[in-house]
């Protein structure tokens, strides 16, 4: 779709591009006839899809326009018209000025009595669609709008799931964003208004927190997380964190209730003590004893639902199939043993070898870093006892920049699960590479590579139950590829001797 004059239905004239979300652009527009501006939402369709999936993605849009416009409410997004352009279906609704809540969430955590009255807000917002039979299935900061008058504004129904209308959802594909995705709604599990309530949860919590309550460093440890962990104990969310950790409960049967959170929500924002939650709280963590066996099985399940991950973006799309690497080898099959294709796919039998990861920025002296980023400076990410992350950047503030990221699984059988599913995550796109395995390195590794406005190569290797991934980025992409794979021999290195 281009702009300048070219016109939507002869009506709506494409003016400016506003940004790019999850499944389409929305663009600054004219609506020529009623002479006002308006956002135009475009929905993008992947080139791998088929005509059926172009149709269905197309139902699907429709049916985002139907659900949205079913509810007038001043907290949600008014959609006026949806038109097709070229095949691809363009929805035209309320032009908003503001920012989205996760640009917002940007400048740090907000106040707990902020966060409140915007859950008050999105709260009306989704009783109404709840009561005319639409769950939203995708409430997150980012689609959360925050007006220049002060309104919070729940956007993008492209997934709702309306009453009455066929599922498009393709059996087994999992819709929604993982990082504020239910219990139940990873696993296909009777969806009801309380997934909804679950998402305005961990969209309050990564407000007043500063990050998700799950957030790990891969999409399948995120699944594991919402399946089988607590969320981390909220620090900044003060009289608002019994409520919210009521709605991350992962029983929806017994999960804080709109009634319940509208209660807590309004005295918090009014500074009063807000009435006990009068539900219990997500259970902590099991015994270390148990966790050893009953951790595999719920990462079993994480496996299964990541899989289908890679179709969310895409409605009623589907991965491409798996492309020949430079070598001529394929991603492994999902059993038999190691081969030159790929990793082995037979669960070691050996004892974890790490408790909890060591300090990655402390894992490389300043001098072997400088031998692949000039004057490097260190900034550590994650900080806890199963995630840690660093990245060294160049004194210049250009050129050469290495990362890494470390975490310890439970198990050698389950990281090695999660390696394996990591593999094969990896899809040729216009800006990937296929993954390549990589021997000698760890118990297994593979190695793959981004194109987009500068060459980054990426390793990932296993070393018993940890799991390391390196990147580094030169602008060249040769000495891309061979400074991560030394940056990971030398974090390998390291990590042995700091057994």
């Amino acid at each position: 779709m281009t702009t300048g004059t070219r016109l939507l239905a002869g009506r709506y004239r494409l003016d400016a591009r506003l940004g790019q979300g999850g499944m389409g652009i929305v663009w600054r527009a004219t609506d020529l006839e009623l002479r006002r501006p308006v956002a135009v939402k475009e929905l993008l369709l992947p080139d791998h899809l088929s005509p059926a999936a172009r149709e269905n993605a197309a139902q699907r849009a429709m049916r985002e326009a139907r659900a949205a416009a079913l509810l007038r409410h001043p907290s949600i997004v008014a959609v006026h018209d949806v038109v097709m352009d070229e095949g691809r279906p363009c929805i035209v609704m309320d032009l908003l000025s503001g920012r989205s809540l996760d640009r917002v969430a940007k400048e740090g955590p907000l106040p707990p009595e902020r966060v409140a009255r915007i859950g008050l807000e999105v709260l009306s917002a989704l009783r109404l669609a709840h009561e005319n039979g639409v769950l939203h299935r995708d409430v997150k900061p980012a689609n959360v709008f925050l007006h220049d008058d002060g309104r919070a504004i729940l956007t993008d129904f492209g997934i709702a799931a309306l009453e009455g209308d066929a599922t498009l959802t393709e059996t087994g594909m999992l819709v929604g964003t993982p990082a504020f995705m239910a219990p139940e709604q990873v696993k296909h599990e009777g969806m009801g208004p309380a997934a909804d309530l679950w998402s305005l949860g961990a969209t309050l919590y990564a407000l007043v927190e500063g990050r998700p309550p799950f957030q790990r460093s891969t999409v399948m440890g995120m699944l594991t997380a919402v399946l089988t962990e607590p969320p981390e104990p909220p620090r900044r969310a003060g009289p608002l964190a019994p409520a919210v950790l009521a709605l991350l409960n992962k029983n929806p049967a017994v999960r804080l209730d709109a009634n319940g959170l509208e209660g807590a929500l309004r005295a918090v924002a009014a500074g009063a003590e807000p009435p006990p939650v009068p539900v219990p709280l997500p259970p902590g963590p099991p015994p270390p004893r148990r966790r050893g066996r009953a951790l595999p099985l719920l990462l079993a399940a994480a496996v299964a639902v990541a899989a289908v991950l890679a179709v969310v973006l895409w409605p009623g799309g589907g991965t491409p199939a798996p492309r020949p690497s430079a070598g001529g080898s394929r991603p492994p099959t999902a059993s038999g043993p190691a081969t030159a294709s790929g990793p082995a796919t037979t669960a070691p039998r050996t004892g974890p070898a790490f408790t909890a990861v060591p300090r990655a920025c402390s894992l490389l002296t300043a001098e072997t870093v400088a031998t692949l980023v000039p004057e490097p400076s260190s900034h550590p990410g994650r900080d806890d006892p199963r995630t840690q992350s660093c990245v060294w950047m160049p004194g210049g503030g250009g050129g050469r920049t290495l990362r890494t990221e470390l975490w310890v699984v439970s198990s050698v059988p389950a990281a090695h699960d999660q390696f394996f599913q990591e593999y094969r995550e990896i899809t040729p796109a216009p800006v990937h590479h296929p993954a390549r395995p990589l021997d000698g390195l760890g118990d297994e590794a593979f190695v793959h590579y981004e194109r987009d406005t500068s060459p980054i190569a990426f390793v990932v290797f296993r070393r018993s139950n940890l799991i390391a991934e390196v990147s580094y980025e030169t602008g060249d992409e040769e000495r891309s590829r061979v400074g991560a794979q030394r940056a990971a021999r030398l974090i390998l290195a390291a990590l042995d001797k700091s057994r």
